[in-house]
């Protein structure tokens, strides 16, 4: 993994992952822990976004993000070459689709927001990790901003700025070289220079950033959701649909159509309901809806656990209260009983409806709460899942969002359940998508 830090100084160590900023922000797509135990050791994953700078946006003010930026959330870190003069208004330059600015796969290895114990503060873009010399592309079309290169002894090293429409400006960083020159026009995937490890960097990689326009300033924003529906050149050629290997989707599943052959009967017998009820939660994949109900009850509609709290029914496992939540009413389900065979429960369409409605409230919630305390190594999804399994209070009551033998009033026990639960979920997610799990 490589580093870098934007602010003039930069930590370093062995295993390092994140790479700190300066300023202020919570974000939404907070990195996602692979849990092999208790005590075990974890891996760094990120999610991938969530459709559109756009839909980023509503779903963060949904969330109650102070969204001052069109892609959500930004860091207080000014910097002078994205503030520069613009050769031609920005007025003038039409708006065009996306691109990764990197070939594939496109290795993520640090994502915008990030920290670590190692680090400042935050990281105020994405860094994907490329052999030195490999093409870096304009992710839009848009006009040189400002060229700056190593010999000025910039953190960044050898780095371009490009004004794109909307007075966006997009970063590239630590180049081994840049090839264009200021007022260049450029159209999206025209190459723009060659991945390097000028600056402060531990090894060859493209800081990228994305900057709109934010009180007077070009503030930097989660880069994202900006490439969410981006083409990714493959090595040596021109953009093409593609997806971004570093764009995980939660748990660690490699991104990558559902092996449906993997699916229960059942499982793709409602995949059509789901993608219709999803349309309403769009940050809920349809990938993890898949996994979470293998781990709940693999698929049996018919389902049922009694446990302390008064039992759980259907292809969820939904509790008594739950489902009265997402009703209004649990209507002829009696708490601490089975449900009566007539209850909708057991119906998979209507327990979908529900239990997809609850799983997505949770799901808003705790990226709420996540966007309050943007320290916490969690993503939104984990947290959702540890809700269902354990109650969001273990993740509300502890330091990190998922809690140590006696934090939050969870005890080995329940610490151990919760582990295993998403151990479970990325199990699945592995075997849905036809891939590996990584070895820890």
């Amino acid at each position: 993994m490589f580093t870098c830090e934007w602010g003039g100084v930069m930590w370093a160590g062995k295993g390092a992952v994140w790479a700190g900023g300066g300023g202020v922000l919570a974000v939404v797509a907070l990195p996602l822990l692979l849990l092999a135990g208790i005590g075990g050791s974890t891996s760094s994953m990120g999610l991938c976004p969530p459709g559109s700078p756009e839909k980023f946006a509503e779903f963060a003010h949904a969330a109650g993000a102070d969204t001052a930026a069109p892609s959500g959330l930004h860091i207080d870190l000014p910097l002078a070459e994205a503030d520069a003069a613009p050769p031609v208004p920005p007025e003038l330059i039409a708006p065009g689709p996306w691109s990764y600015p990197v070939p594939a796969p496109a290795t993520v290895t640090a994502r915008f927001g990030q920290s670590g114990p190692h680090w400042s503060t935050r990281h105020t873009g994405t860094d994907f990790a490329a052999p030195a010399g490999t093409a870096v592309f304009a992710a839009s079309d848009g006009v040189v901003l400002a060229v700056v290169h190593e010999s000025a002894g910039r953190p960044f090293g050898t780095f371009v700025t490009l004004l794109h429409a909307d007075n966006t400006v997009t970063v590239y960083a630590h180049l081994q070289e840049a090839a264009v020159a200021r007022g260049q026009e450029l159209a999206v995937g025209q190459q723009i220079g060659t991945v390097g490890s000028t600056g402060n960097s531990t090894g060859p990689h493209l800081h990228f950033e994305v900057r709109p326009q934010i009180k007077g300033r070009h503030l930097p924003v989660d880069p994202e959701p900006f490439l969410a529906t981006a083409t990714l050149s493959a090595a040596g050629t021109g953009p093409t649909s593609a997806q971004a290997s570093g764009c995980l989707w939660p748990a660690g599943a490699p991104s990558g159509p559902v092996d449906t052959a993997a699916l229960p009967e059942l499982a793709r017998a409602m995949t059509p309901t789901i993608v219709r009820l999803l349309e309403d939660c769009p940050e809920l994949p349809l990938e993890w809806v898949h996994a979470q109900v293998m781990a709940e009850s693999s698929w049996n509609p018919g389902a049922w656990t009694s446990d302390s709290n008064g039992g759980a029914a259907g292809l969820y496992q939904l509790s008594h209260e739950a489902w009265a939540a997402a009703e209004g009413d649990a209507g002829t389900w009696t708490r601490g009983s089975r449900p009566p065979a007539s209850h909708p429960v057991w119906e998979p369409a209507v327990h979908l409806r529900v239990a997809i409605t609850h799983a997505c409230g949770n799901l808003r919630e705790m990226t709420a709460h996540l966007l309050r305390h943007p320290t916490k190594p969690i993503s939104p999804l984990e947290a959702m899942a540890v809700c269902h399994v354990a109650g969001c209070s273990r993740v509300m009551g502890s330091v990190s969002g998922i809690p140590v033998p006696g934090e939050a009033m969870c005890g080995r026990e329940c610490v151990a359940t919760v582990h295993a639960y998403l151990a479970n979920i990325s199990r699945h997610l592995h075997t849905i998508t036809g891939t590996a799990p990584d070895t820890p």
